[in-house]
């Protein structure tokens, strides 16, 4: 089905596959929606949604998604899951009496992701962890 058509039936409150009448309270029937559908319908006249191809994500290398985050301003390791080299060398720093900031700079981690790891080797309580949400 070509995309026009189906945001035309949605416009006009049907379901685009099974031609059923959509609920009375749905937004579709809004005036606003109704307006924008026909405006989709207009604009998307003559294409077909299944030739539309979705972007592809690129995976990044561990190295990339480090460069990434400083980049955009995030701690170098944000998103990137701890080995258990990480974990065992944040115990060790943890019991030198470093404070979870610290751990923060140290392991290249934000504050939450260090609590919330800290918590998981039961080294601080839930509402310890919690505090750094």
């Amino acid at each position: 089905m070509m995309a026009g058509e189906i945001f035309r039936l949605l416009a006009k409150g049907i379901h685009p596959e099974t031609g059923e009448l959509l609920p009375p309270a749905s937004v579709v029937h809004t005036p606003d929606a109704i307006r924008l559908l026909f405006a989709l319908a207009e604009e998307f006249s003559g294409v077909n949604f299944s030739a539309v191809k979705r972007q592809e994500k690129v995976k990044l290398t561990p190295e990339e998604r480090r460069e990434k985050n400083r980049a955009e301003g995030r701690p170098g390791n944000a998103y990137l899951p701890w080995s258990e080299e990480q974990k065992q060398e944040l115990i060790a720093l943890f019991r030198q009496g470093h404070s979870v900031s610290e751990l923060a700079g140290l392991c290249e981690r934000s504050l939450r992701s260090i609590a919330m790891q800290l918590e998981k080797q039961a080294l601080i309580t839930a509402e310890q962890a919690a505090a750094f949400s």
